[in-house]
């Protein structure tokens, strides 16, 4: 029996579109390749795109049906099964693990969670918070326990640190800019 493969975050990013509306495949590609967090760093083809819905489509994730064309050819539409929200709301408010995951993952589980419920950023920001804390008191273990002779490594874990330090800093600041928009949502309420 073939391994299960875990999806990848642009196939969560799928289902976070998904989520919003069934919609078909080639307006899903345009929506991907106009949404900048992802267009700006990955480049995804239309058969791309068409394997990872057949994908999501396999593990039961979203579904799809034909739509009869009366002047155009059938065009398959999708839409997010309740597996497939599950899943989709489970990745959407955890933590990334890897900082090189912030840019990009913990972005896009940003923009869902504000198309959604703000407050729900917020508790995605505090979690990262801890988890960035955790990986920054690693940081420091490792540099703590390398040699004044082992200057690469050195080097290597102080960047690790400051960079911590600074992913630190921006998700206090992003959880003040969230903060204020909750705030100004419920003065108009």
């Amino acid at each position: 029996m073939p391994r299960q493969q875990a999806p990848l975050s642009l196939e969560y990013i799928l289902l976070g579109f998904l989520e919003q509306k069934p919609i078909h495949g080639y307006d899903l590609y345009k929506q991907i390749t106009e949404f900048d967090a992802v267009s700006l760093v990955w480049r995804i083809k239309q058969s791309q795109l068409y394997a990872l819905l057949d994908r999501l489509e396999e593990e039961g994730l979203i579904s799809s049906h034909i739509i009869p064309g009366e002047t155009r050819p059938n065009r398959k539409q999708f839409q997010i099964t309740s597996v497939g929200h599950q899943t989709f709301l489970a990745w959407r408010k955890s933590p990334v693990h890897h900082s090189r995951d912030i840019r990009i993952e913990f972005l896009a589980k940003v923009h869902f969670a504000l198309l959604d419920d703000p407050t729900d950023v917020l508790d995605l920001i505090d979690d990262q918070k801890e988890t960035c804390l955790e990986w920054q008191t690693g940081f420091q273990n490792d540099l703590m326990n390398t040699s004044e002779d082992q200057v690469y490594e050195r080097i290597v874990f102080d960047y690790r640190i400051h960079q911590t330090q600074g992913t630190l800093d921006w998700l206090e600041s992003t959880r003040k800019e969230i903060g204020k928009l909750i705030n100004k949502t419920t003065r108009s309420k």
